[in-house]
């Protein structure tokens, strides 16, 4: 059977995408011997067969896998005397930096994203480090620091690498117990440092107007400040299996755009619902500070929104796979180490993929309150992403399904009341009573339900040493169920069509 254009070009991106994840199990010298010779021989064979397009896409195939080898060896940073890597476990030094990302802040101290600008009396060199320093002073985004101390290379365990999780942030150091001594302000890009701005002034007004927990768990919901929220409440949210909810990732989004979208659809029509959702999203990233990861998960929720409108499932998987490949080239890490990109591409998949056959088969379930999309949401990105939760956190929630279901629904107008009550209360605090009324018992709602089914007894199993073999075949035999399905649509619409002549 001839194969389309788009078929061709979506076979190659997945080629792309499996050399890059194997890129991670090869080694560098092997990689580079690995893309020379495949292109040589590829190019030879491919002169002498050029007729049988077959044998062209395989080795069209074969080309783009050994580059995705080469590109994801290629991606890391190289590590010689002028990068500050270099002087990793080699005893104190002195060098200066610029904290680049937003103060990561804990109860009892701050993790700061220092990019290095000059090393060992004004040396120039490159490269971040994460500096862990004490609660206070505070530092922010954009300062220039000068640091004295020990540059440590992050640990690995048999059960998990700090190392790469770090790498996929280009982030090769971390440094802890040092001395830090302020040398200017203001040092950072000013776009960034005013959208930083208006979150902390945002999320101090939203704390005055509404109570803990309920504040902590609106923060999550808004900003991805998970950090404040009480640690017996976090477990709970673990054991119910919605800890997606309070971290801003595509999976979260993409959930939140659909039942959102779906609402609006409902109401004011395809292009409303589309506009709306799409500038709502687009406000969430600012409001986050438009981190490189909140940016990637409002990818991925607006393709949800422009997929319940454009209706073909078959042509947004393929722009969802486009996208994900021109993501993952730009850094190829993320594929690998990035746990919540790998979520929200999976979450975003199975949304495209099955929310609109689920909501056909739940038609007897009410439209009210968005409980139809809530189900069918829920269990999409569900079917999608459980292996891999379970891989990485040993966890299988059994009340997750139905928590899901009552809690979804509430979410998004949890979001726009409490969004409402931290831009009424920058104005005028008292004018924000009846929002933040409201956001407090939307709030309480979902922390009573999930205190009610975590509090079940065997709530949660756990699930240890998974075969990541069994994982890649569950998501090899899923890909070829989509592609089944789809196909034998593209066939029933063909013979409707025909059948009508």
């Amino acid at each position: 059977m001839r194969l389309h254009k788009s078929q061709v070009f979506l076979i190659l991106l997945i080629s792309f995408l499996t050399g890059i994840f194997l890129g991670h199990f090869v080694n560098p010298q092997l990689s580079r011997i690995l893309f020379y010779s495949a292109g040589i021989v590829t190019v030879v064979l491919a002169t002498l067969a050029w007729g049988d397009r077959r044998f062209l896409l395989i080795s069209g195939i074969v080309i783009v896998v050994v580059f995705g080898i080469w590109h994801f060896q290629n991606s890391k940073e190289k590590i010689d005397e002028n990068h500050i890597a270099y002087f990793n476990d080699q005893g104190k030094i002195v060098w200066e930096g610029v904290v680049v990302e937003e103060p990561d802040v804990r109860e009892d101290k701050i993790n700061l994203t220092v990019e290095a600008k000059g090393c060992n009396g004004g040396k120039g060199c490159r490269g971040k480090v994460l500096v862990t320093v004490g609660r206070y002073p505070e530092y922010e985004y954009g300062d220039k620091l000068k640091i004295t101390g020990k540059l440590e290379t992050p640990f690995e365990t048999e059960e998990f690498s700090y190392k790469n999780y770090l790498a996929k942030d280009k982030i090769y150091s971390t440094s802890r117990f040092v001395q830090v001594e302020l040398l200017e302000q203001n040092k950072g890009n000013t776009i960034k440092s005013v959208l930083l701005k208006f979150k902390s002034i945002f999320s101090q007004k939203l704390s005055q107007v509404i109570p803990e927990p309920q504040n902590s768990l609106l923060l999550g919901l808004l900003v991805g400040a998970r950090r404040s929220i009480p640690e017996d409440l976090l477990d709970k949210f673990k054991t119910t299996g919605v800890t997606h909810i309070i971290a801003i990732s595509g999976f979260n989004i993409s959930i939140i755009t659909r039942l959102l979208g779906s609402f609006i659809q409902r109401r004011l029509g395809i292009r409303a619902s589309l506009v709306i959702s799409t500038l709502i999203v687009v406000g969430f990233v600012i409001i986050t500070g438009a981190m490189a990861s909140v940016v990637r998960a409002a990818i991925m929720g607006i393709l949800v929104v422009i997929a319940m409108n454009v209706g073909r499932a078959s042509t947004m998987v393929n722009a969802l796979i486009f996208t994900g490949a021109v993501m993952v080239f730009i850094n190829p890490q993320i594929l690998v180490f990035d746990v919540g990109f790998q979520l929200s591409f999976l979450a975003t998949a199975g949304l495209i993929a099955f929310a609109d056959s689920f909501e056909k088969i739940f038609q007897k379930v009410p439209e009210f309150f968005e409980i139809r999309s809530s189900l069918a949401a829920t269990l999409s990105a569900q079917i999608f992403v459980l292996p891999l939760l379970i891989y990485y956190f040993d966890q299988l929630s059994i009340v997750s399904p139905i928590v899901n279901v009552l809690i979804l629904p509430i979410i998004p107008w949890a979001m726009l009341f409490g969004f409402l009550s931290g831009v009424v209360a920058l104005v005028f605090i008292p004018l924000s009573f009846i929002t933040s009324w409201i956001t407090w018992a939307l709030l309480s709602y979902q922390i009573k339900i999930v205190e009610m089914f975590a509090a079940i007894p065997h709530a949660s199993v756990g699930i240890f040493n998974i075969p990541l073999g069994l994982v890649i075949f569950y998501y090899i035999f899923l890909l070829a169920v989509v592609f089944i399905l789809a196909r034998r649509k593209l066939e029933y619409k063909i013979a409707k069509f025909q059948s009508f002549k």
